[in-house]
């Protein structure tokens, strides 16, 4: 049985049920049927000053993410400007045991306004975790808050594509924490730039969601907007790790 995702803007029922198993193929999300009732369930609290508590956590506080970043090759100016955090078992009573021992990605508007949070996971079930409160999901786009040059914009899907080319310093870069796109995200996007390019990874749903793009786009394809899928297997995240940012941004043609 497939329905509408609730973790995305979700169009087309990527979300898949099968034999107490979920999956989802146009944010990734996936894990048990009981675990996606609770989460479902699940009402959070976002507190800013927990938040920036989580900042500080991070670098003062022993955790398993400090290798994890490095292992990843973002270094701390990036995490410290994309406020990630952590948060021990002594938070336990403070905030809700799903924000414990978990790799914090605040999400903020253009105002600078906590609109959301990813969480990451430290397994390979329910790898992320988005939450957000009562705001157009439309209009989410993890990065938007640090964009100074609205002329162009690149939107990759994931945090870590986003870290990655933020840190190798190239700055109109936005996340659309998935591959989910429609013609009320981009008419959102065209109010606020000139031009814009899409990254999708190189897998099945990175093609799709291209396809699509170029469907909603119509006329106004290579002239205001412009897509691209990675080589197969690739995302920006590995393929700027592996090959340099001035190869990747070759092989977009920006």
């Amino acid at each position: 049985m497939n329905i509408k995702c609730p973790f995305h803007n979700d169009n087309n029922a990527s979300l898949s049920l099968n034999n107490k198993k979920i999956v989802c193929y146009g944010c990734n999300f996936n894990g048990k049927v009981k675990n996606f009732l609770k989460i479902k369930k699940f009402k959070l609290f976002f507190n800013k000053k927990i938040i920036f508590k989580a900042k500080e956590n991070l670098y003062i506080k022993k955790n398993i993410w400090l290798n994890y970043l490095l292992l990843r090759n973002i270094n701390m100016k990036t995490s410290l400007k994309f406020s990630l955090g952590f948060l021990d078992f002594s938070y336990k009573n403070k905030v809700k045991n799903i924000l414990i021992n978990k790799l914090i990605f605040p999400i903020f508007n253009e105002n600078n306004l906590l609109i959301g949070l990813g969480l990451k996971n430290n397994n390979n079930r329910n790898k992320y975790l988005n939450f957000f409160k009562k705001y157009n999901i439309n209009e989410i786009f993890y990065g938007i808050n640090n964009i100074i040059d609205y002329s162009f914009v690149l939107i990759v899907e994931g945090y870590f594509d986003l870290l990655t080319l933020s840190k190798n310093n190239f700055i109109n870069v936005i996340s659309n924490l998935g591959c989910n796109i429609n013609l009320e995200k981009i008419s959102f996007l065209l109010k606020k730039f000139k031009k814009i390019y899409f990254c999708f990874d190189g897998d099945e749903a990175g093609y799709i969601a291209n396809i699509r793009t170029i469907n909603i786009s119509g006329d106004l394809y290579n002239k205001r907007i412009f897509s691209k899928v990675m080589p197969y297997n690739y995302d920006p995240d590995n393929y700027v790790n592996k090959y340099g940012i001035k190869s990747f941004l070759k092989y977009l043609k920006i």
